[in-house]
């Protein structure tokens, strides 16, 4: 059975108001404002090594913020850590290579789960993409395993939390032309969201 994907999200506005406003799923939100970005970095409590880390001008930097926001979120449900797994950050980068000229998002063909993210800016962190996915948790039940009211969707938030999947691999790719901004994508393994199964819970042996 293959996993029930809701893994889409678009920041259309270049600026997020430091008052945390909630991005709209599905179709356009419209995240307005100043007067600064939120620190999602602080949020998650990851303070990069060096100036360096922070542009993201080596691979391991931006490994280990993207492993740092998940694991962080991990914490908040007591599920095990995720692994970083090169192989799937290697897919991640491949797929978003695909996608350099266009920009365009839409979900490869993989077999892993995946989220992908979308900046009409190019100063999107990992912590970014991570903690905006982490935001949707506000619409998820864990009782009734749904999310409302429509048309919200939670896909990114459960399968950041599916205790199933124990890898993760992200990348980061500015697009051809500039003015088509940046995509971000991760690649989970095992794959999640399966319909009407608890994340939290271990569906596999």
């Amino acid at each position: 059975m293959r996993p029930f994907h809701f893994c889409m999200f678009f920041l259309l506005v270049a600026t997020v108001s430091a008052v945390a406003q909630t991005p709209a799923q599905s179709g356009n939100p419209s995240l307005q404002g100043e007067p600064r970005r939120f620190d999602t970095r602080e949020y998650f409590g990851y303070v990069p090594a060096n100036e360096d880390d922070a542009l993201f001008t080596n691979q391991t930097a931006l490994a280990e913020e993207f492993l740092h926001a998940h694991n962080w979120i991990r914490k908040q449900y007591n599920l095990p850590a995720y692994a970083w797994d090169e192989e799937l950050a290697s897919y991640a980068r491949g797929y978003l290579m695909q996608r350099y000229e266009d920009c365009k998002l839409i979900h490869s063909n993989s077999k892993f789960g995946e989220n992908l993210f979308w900046g009409k800016q190019r100063h999107w962190a990992p912590s970014d993409a991570t903690y905006y996915w982490y935001q949707e948790k506000q619409w998820y039940d864990f009782k009734t395993l749904s999310c409302a009211p429509p048309p919200k969707a939670c896909g990114h938030f459960t399968q950041m939390v599916w205790r199933d999947s124990q890898r993760i691999g992200c990348a980061l790719q500015h697009c051809h032309n500039i003015h088509m901004g940046m995509l971000i994508a991760c690649e989970y393994d095992p794959a999640g969201n399966y319909v009407n199964e608890n994340p939290l819970q271990l569906h596999v042996a």
